[in-house]
C-alpha cells in the first residue's frame, strides 16, 4: 500500500521521505541527533554517504561505448543550466553589487539555478523519461554538491575555483566504472542505485527548517520561479534544439 502510494507521486520515492524528514528536523529537531546509527543513517550527516554511494552505484551502469551518447545529453543538460544560472548571477552581481536584486544576492541566484538534485531527476525519469534519460543521472549528478555554484562564482571574480571539489564528486563514479569491468558486479550495484533514493530524500530532508522555507518569503518564491521558468526554460530549448528530445529530462 505504501509503495502503490509512493509510486503514484511523481517523484515520491525522494519527495515522500524528504518531508518527512523536514517535518520531523523542523517538530523535533533532536530526534535524529541521538547519536550512533540512528545520526549516520538517517539525520543530514548521512546526506553525503548516501549521495556517494548512489554516485558509486549510477558508475557501474555507466559503460565507455555509452560514453557519446550520456555527454551529449547530460552534457547538454548540465552546461545549459550551468550557463544560464552563471549569467544572471554574474549580471545580477556586476549591476546590483552585494546587495543584490530585490534581497536576491548573486550566490543565492547562481546556487538555486545551476544546482540540481540527482536523486529527484532520477526518480522522475525512471517514470517520465527513457533509459537514456536515467544513464545521464550519473553525469548530471555532478551538479548536486557545490561546484559548479563555485565554478560561477569564481568566473565572476567572486570566489576561487575549487577544483577538487569536482574531484571529489568524481572519485566514487569512477570508481563505480571501474567496478562496472566485472559485469557480475554491474549487475549487482546497479539496482541499488534506486533503493537509496528514499534514504537520500530523508536525509536531505532532515537539513531543513520548513520555518526557514516560510522565512524565505517573497524572495524565496522568486527564486523558485526564476529557477523553473527562465532555468527550466533554457535547458528545455537546448534539450530540444541539440539532443532532439521531447524535453521530459529537462
Amino acid at each position: 500500500m505504501i509503495m502503490k502510494f509512493l509510486q503514484k507521486v511523481p517523484a515520491g520515492l525522494m519527495l515522500v521521505p524528504l518531508l518527512i524528514g523536514a517535518v520531523i528536523h523542523t517538530l523535533f529537531p533532536q530526534a535524529l541527533e541521538i547519536g550512533g546509527l540512528t545520526t549516520a543513517a538517517f539525520s543530514n550527516a548521512g546526506a553525503a554517504t548516501c549521495m556517494g554511494l548512489q554516485l558509486f552505484c549510477l558508475g557501474t551502469t555507466l559503460q565507455l561505448k555509452d560514453m557519446p551518447a550520456v555527454l551529449k545529453r547530460g552534457g547538454t543538460l548540465l552546461l545549459s543550466k550551468f550557463l544560464i544560472g552563471a549569467i544572471l548571477g554574474i549580471v545580477v552581481g556586476k549591476v546590483f553589487g552585494q546587495a543584490g536584486f530585490w534581497g536576491l544576492t548573486a550566490l543565492s541566484i547562481v546556487a538555486g539555478v545551476t544546482n540540481s538534485n540527482g536523486s529527484l531527476y532520477l526518480s522522475l525519469v525512471k517514470t517520465y523519461g527513457d533509459e537514456a534519460d536515467a544513464a545521464t543521472v550519473a553525469l548530471l549528478a555532478l551538479n548536486d554538491g557545490p561546484f559548479f555554484t563555485l565554478l560561477a562564482l569564481g568566473a565572476s571574480g567572486m570566489a576561487s575555483i575549487p577544483m577538487m571539489s569536482l574531484v571529489a564528486v568524481i572519485v566514487p563514479m569512477i570508481l563505480g566504472m571501474i567496478g562496472n569491468v566485472d559485469k557480475s558486479m554491474m549487475k549487482f550495484f546497479a539496482p541499488m542505485a534506486d533503493i537509496l533514493i528514499p534514504f537520500v530524500g530523508l536525509t536531505l530532508g532532515a537539513g531543513i527548517n520548513l520555518k526557514d522555507v516560510v522565512k524565505g518569503g517573497p524572495q524565496g518564491i522568486l527564486l523558485g520561479l526564476i529557477t523553473v521558468f527562465v532555468g527550466g526554460f533554457f535547458t528545455l530549448f537546448f534539450d530540444r534544439l541539440i539532443c532532439k528530445q521531447p524535453g521530459y529530462a529537462a
